[in-house]
């Protein structure tokens, strides 16, 4: 009972709500300008829908998943490589998007995004705390006077 309170953590499941909630709104913002990307000047308008799911989403979603951790587990130190941060985690949601997909038989729709959000927070939480590379967080040693 206990171990399952501690699997069940309420900072955890927190990180893991708003790092699945950023990617499946970007994800479906992404959906939704797709075709608009892609009909603008053809090869330059899938240049930069390429960069902007594989480059600048994932610098967003490693930024945000650093931030929650210095908020919510007191990690300290800013990492370089929150590029790899944010593209494990991004593949990740991309893959199990896809799964879904395939078993539903539906395009990607708000529905299965809606789906991801309240299935998905517990894995994501754990994966972005670990995507940490294994840091623990700060103790901080308080002097008595």
């Amino acid at each position: 009972m206990q171990r399952t309170r501690k699997l069940l953590s309420k900072p955890v499941l927190i990180h893991g709500f708003i790092i699945v909630l950023t990617l499946a709104i970007i994800q479906v913002i992404l959906d939704a300008l797709q075709k608009p990307f892609l009909l603008f000047m053809p090869p330059l308008g899938f240049a930069f829908f390429m960069v902007a799911q594989y480059l600048i989403q994932p610098i967003m979603v490693g930024a945000l998943n650093i931030a929650l951790l210095h908020r919510l587990y007191g990690y300290e130190g800013w990492q370089t490589g929150f590029w790899l941060n944010g593209i494990f985690l991004l593949l990740a949601f991309s893959t199990i998007t896809v799964i879904f997909q395939t078993i539903f038989g539906l395009a990607a729709t708000p529905y299965i995004m809606i789906a991801e959000v309240f299935l998905m927070p517990l894995p994501f939480g754990y994966l972005g705390k670990f995507s940490n590379r294994g840091n623990k967080p700060a103790t901080h040693t308080q002097q008595q006077a």
